[in-house]
């Protein structure tokens, strides 16, 4: 029996991942039914994720449509599509697909300057910058880089359908000075290095009057953009607020006093109070980090006339290097 215990402890993890993944579409299947479309959409997904299967893949897809998620319900779709053995249920699921990215709310980019060599990602996922990214309802974070450039950019979308238009601003990142490196003297030219020389005159004080001005001007011009952004942001916090407070209204118009018609009354109300929390709490935290942002901006539009100086005391016996700076 020896030999077979490589073989068991192989198979044991796969036999226990199987159950798991079953248990998890059961429940999910319960959850649907009862109306909780939330946990069935979280319950069937942890079911994919531990043994992927085209059944757990479609009904996701499906999950994900009734939950208000076009997008995602497009790309589980077209991912059960590809595996599937059935050349009917393979055709329907492509064409459920279509119907519902074209349903799908779009995000139209703009990206000032151009420039070569651009990325950009939404929500960590690269997309292309000449085409529409088809997304679903809800905030998402848009992030545009480029060799010595980048910008992010949140997003909010509160309808199927709409296409919205996100300019995303490039701005120079802040690049270390190079280090030059002085190439090594001739041996003629360290002999006469290593002969006494008289006592030279000390140099105290070597200072830039225009580098001063240009990173006083780079503080200020950083200040100004943090404290834009800032507010840009503060305003999509009031528009994701204002959106879960229609959620929340919409519930409301739905099942008065929480009394809903139908079960299928009941499971559209819990998902649009759960839409409307989440949009309250992604708008505070929009709300907050505007807010510091517009601080950062205003400290360094504030703090931008700094003057630095650099001294340099020479001597037979050794060197002093000293910086002051003033604010």
């Amino acid at each position: 029996m020896k030999r077979f215990f490589p073989l068991l402890t192989i198979l044991a993890p796969a036999v226990a991942a199987a159950d798991d993944a079953a248990s998890l579409a059961a429940r999910g299947h319960a959850d649907l039914k009862a109306g909780r479309i939330h946990d069935a959409c979280d319950a069937f997904a942890q079911s994919e994720h531990l043994a992927a299967s085209v059944d757990t893949e479609l009904a996701l897809a499906a999950c994900y449509d009734q939950d208000g998620k076009p997008a995602s319900a497009a790309k589980v779709y077209r991912l059960a599509a590809d595996k599937d053995p059935k050349a009917s249920r393979r055709k329907t699921s492509l064409a459920k697909a279509d119907k519902l990215e074209a349903r799908a709310p779009k995000l139209h980019f703009t990206v000032r300057p151009a420039q070569a060599g651009l990325v950009l990602k939404v929500d960590g996922a690269e997309v292309s910058a000449t085409d529409d990214a088809i997304v679903d309802t809800g905030p998402h974070q848009v992030e545009a880089t480029a060799p010595g450039y980048e910008g992010h950019v949140s997003a909010p979308v509160d309808r199927e359908g709409a296409t919205v238009q996100v300019v995303v601003q490039l701005v120079p990142t802040t690049a270390p000075t190079p280090v030059k490196t002085e190439p090594a003297p001739a041996p003629a030219a360290a002999a006469a290095a290593a002969a006494p020389e008289p006592m030279p005159t000390p140099v105290h004080e070597m200072a830039s009057m225009r580098d001063t001005q240009e990173h006083g001007d780079h503080r200020q011009r950083n200040g100004v953009i943090l404290g834009a952004a800032g507010l840009a942001v503060i305003a999509g916090s009031v528009i994701a607020f204002e959106t879960g407070s229609g959620k929340f209204d919409d519930a409301q118009k739905l099942c008065p006093n929480s009394q809903c018609a139908t079960d299928a009354d009941l499971a559209k109300g819990h998902s649009l109070y759960s839409d409307g929390r989440t949009w309250r709490e992604v708008s505070i935290g929009m709300g907050i980090g505007g807010v510091a942002l517009v601080a950062a901006g205003a400290y360094l539009w504030a703090t931008h006339h700094d003057e630095s100086r650099v001294g340099v005391a020479a001597g037979p016996t050794g060197a002093e290097v000293t910086y002051t700076a003033r604010f």
